[in-house]
């Protein structure tokens, strides 16, 4: 059986490795908060001390980080896991990060006789609990298929757009589509309310157009309802979608815009909140949800 490291158990984190137990693989974990590893280890998890404690015996290794310096600073040192990486292993990425990084952690891994695949996902938190996101990834398809059983017990639907790197591209891409158009929609209704149509009134009327995603009307629904958990953080949001403009460069400038209105709005304190509340911040409606 595939022995599976996991490192990272934040909201998405969580459910992922607790799908690795459903599938019935050897599952060792570590986070730095000691409660989301000690709820794993009830569930039937080993807990490592280290990340290079956690990766050592792993034949692959996973990790789900919110950004690339803390991606870096658990793979980096003497007790990071590319010190635990054993030859013929294979360290899947599922972090959303810039392509130039995962090319990084791939050399990293290489050089320890390992494979890398960067492995981020399509999909939030409901889709992790039920196993069904669609992965992104880059890299190798013989490291791919030894991680299958990995990948498989996380995912509906595994898409390969070519070498390391390609699948943290192919994730800033739909982000970045997703991003626009949800910070468009923000604008269009902000454009509503200021000429007197007003932002419901709009939002019906859009809903029932082909010009607007099934998304929007998911996101609007849910800043109109109970408070619930984010899915996805603005602060997330906006460091996704600065990673797009930075990869991007001067020929994405749309991508700075959206950027900077996520910048604002996580400023403003929205920055734990759902993105979906970009249209709170933009239509200025009440105070931070925070």
């Amino acid at each position: 059986m595939t022995r599976t490291a996991w490192l990272g158990l934040g909201a998405m984190g969580t459910p992922m490795a607790r799908r690795i137990l459903l599938a019935g693989l050897p599952l060792t974990v570590w986070n730095r908060n000691p409660e989301r590893v000690a709820a794993l280890a009830a569930e039937g998890a080993s807990s490592a001390r280290t990340p290079r404690e956690a990766a050592a015996p792993a034949d692959v290794v996973a990790t789900m980080l919110a950004d690339p310096a803390a991606v870096d600073a658990v793979a980096s040192g003497p007790d990071g896991i590319v010190a635990g990486l054993s030859p013929g292993s294979v360290w899947l990425d599922f972090s959303t990060v810039a392509p130039a990084d995962s090319r990084r952690y791939a050399s990293l891994a290489h050089d320890r006789g390992a494979s890398f695949c960067d492995v981020p996902v399509a999909g939030s938190v409901e889709e992790a609990a039920e196993g069904s996101l669609v992965v992104l990834a880059g890299g190798d398809e013989p490291a791919l298929e030894k991680s299958r059983p990995v990948l498989d017990a996380v995912s509906r639907l595994v898409e390969r757009f070519g070498p390391v790197g390609q699948g943290s591209a192919m994730k800033l891409v739909d982000n970045l589509a997703f991003l626009a158009g949800l910070v468009g929609f923000a604008e269009a209704l902000a454009l509503a309310e200021r000429t007197g149509i007003g932002a419901e009134r709009a939002a019906a009327f859009l809903f029932g157009s082909p010009l607007v995603a099934p998304y929007l009307k998911v996101k609007y629904d849910f800043v109109a309802g109970p408070a619930e958990p984010a899915r996805f953080s603005i602060s997330l949001a906006e460091k996704d979608v600065r990673l797009a403009a930075e990869t991007g460069g001067r020929s994405l400038p749309t991508a700075g815009a959206v950027h900077g209105v996520l910048e604002a709005a996580k400023a403003a304190g929205f920055a734990g909140a759902d993105v979906g509340h970009a249209l709170t911040f933009v239509l200025g409606r009440r105070p931070s949800p925070e």
